[in-house]
């Protein structure tokens, strides 16, 4: 590691997590359309800080540009960030510590609103280049930023925004949103992403709401929902779509190889979210297997009825069901989506409607890949302890279109842990691993720049 770049991180490492905080207060609620353009302007405006002259550029949906920066220089090889600048609602209120959207400081944990997920590993890069310009006169590689404003909705539009700018996001190699350690402190690399389907499920029975009584007679909608979802899934949680199994490529050796080398994390997951048992009581290895590489069927939410305080004998007349299906290579949510059609109508339940919310497809980038070994070089540099590598992270984002259209490796390397909570109350970073994140990014620029 290149002591005046470790030095120069070290010495204005209070004014980044203060270009953090200030990022951080900027609520961005993509799902409500609150703050997402007026935090686009400070994406962009913190990109100029850093030596680039950002583009915000508009996607399907003129309410969530994509903020788009190039380094601009000759260079032979050119590295991507791919970032998303809005937040998840910050729901419940009432079980944070502190207000989502007013940032602070305790016990070296950093709190706040999309302090982690995502504007947390943006400002880390940022930080990274700043350091690099400062003290080489400039980067050794032509480096490009895209950030999206609709991330934690699915994405809407970005494959169709990626396609027709591909030529200004040709490169070379993509360093993607999140990235960290695991719960032992060591480097965790992930390489690709689960897909997604996310369906919203209706059943209406009436015009309106009526009077308990009538149940010997009047059906009820959320009884029918019920039973439909027992449909979807057998006592073994396995999926009973048709077909919904077939396409899955099977885990490749070196896939599984990985999975041994990753430490047993079981108890700390159950842990850290009060749960008692794994389904199917995994442990080790099975545990990690399942979270990583098979698909899912999760109910996501369910409404009937009333659901206030106390009693009221009512009948609804309408109920519905989110859902959301975690795919791996290859399924297809096209495919996924006309099975769930099928299986319904053939179950007897042609009344429940379907409403698809978003999709995306899943990736994966080969173990074996060259710039998968500069990231792990790098990490191990800086973290002083053998990275792991993960094929895939447990969840969603829109990497399918950048790595089928742009034809480009994918990593992540970021300043997350495992206990950050992203997506509920008291998100967080831990500076130590921040401090490290800016680091290893700094770390692997340089590294790609000399071509190793």
């Amino acid at each position: 590691m290149d002591k005046a770049t470790q030095e120069y991180v070290d010495a204005h490492l209070e004014e980044t997590l203060d270009d953090l905080k200030r990022l951080t207060a900027q609520p961005s609620i993509s799902a409500q359309r609150v703050g997402v353009l007026e935090c686009a302007e400070m994406v962009a405006e913190e990109l100029r800080g850093a030596g680039f002259e950002p583009a915000i550029m508009p996607t399907a949906d003129p309410g969530y540009p994509v903020v788009f920066a190039d380094s601009g220089h000759d260079s032979p090889k050119t590295l991507l960030f791919y970032n998303h600048y809005d937040v998840q609602p910050p729901d419940p209120l009432d079980e944070w510590d502190s207000p989502p959207f007013e940032p602070y400081e305790k016990d070296g944990r950093l709190y706040g609103r999309g302090i982690s997920d995502d504007k947390g590993p943006f400002i880390a890069r940022l930080a990274a280049i700043k350091a690099l310009r400062a003290t080489k006169g400039d980067l050794p590689l032509r480096v490009k930023f895209c950030l999206e404003g609709a991330e934690e909705i699915g994405s809407p539009g970005f494959h169709d925004f990626v396609a027709r700018h591909a030529d200004a996001l040709k490169s070379d190699m993509c360093v993607w949103e999140g990235g960290g350690v695991n719960w032992d402190g060591r480097p965790l690399i992930t390489l690709g992403v689960k897909g997604l389907l996310y369906v919203e499920l209706e059943c209406r029975a009436a015009s309106r709401d009526s009077h308990s009584s009538y149940a010997p007679t009047v059906p009820n909608p959320a009884w029918r929902l019920i039973w439909a979802l027992a449909s979807l899934k057998d006592a073994g949680e396995r999926i009973k779509l048709r077909g919904f199994y077939d396409r899955i490529r099977p885990a490749l050796d070196e896939e599984l190889a990985a999975l041994r080398r990753l430490p047993d994390t079981d108890d700390e997951f159950r842990r850290d979210l009060g749960v008692e048992m794994s389904l199917g009581e995994a442990t080790g290895f099975e545990f990690r297997r399942r979270m990583i590489m098979e698909p899912t069927a999760n109910v996501a939410g369910v409404v009937a009825g009333y659901t206030g305080q106390g009693a009221k004998t009512i009948l609804p007349a309408v109920a519905r069901v989110k859902m959301d299906f975690r795919l791996v290579p290859n399924q297809d949510p096209q495919e996924v989506l006309t099975s769930l059609r099928s299986h319904l109508d053939e179950h007897g339940y042609s009344d429940v409607s379907i409403s698809v919310l978003t999709s995306e497809h899943p990736a994966r980038t080969p173990i074996g890949d060259p710039f998968v070994k500069v990231v792990a070089d790098t990490a191990r540099t800086v973290y002083g302890s053998e990275p792991y590598l993960q094929p895939s992270m447990t969840g969603t984002g829109p990497q399918y279109p950048v790595q089928e259209i742009l034809r480009v490796p994918v990593a992540s390397c970021g300043v997350d842990y495992p206990g950050n909570r992203i997506h509920a109350p008291n998100e967080h970073i831990r500076r130590d691993y921040f401090r490290l994140g800016v680091l290893h990014t700094a770390e692997l620029i340089e590294a790609l720049g000399r071509g190793v």
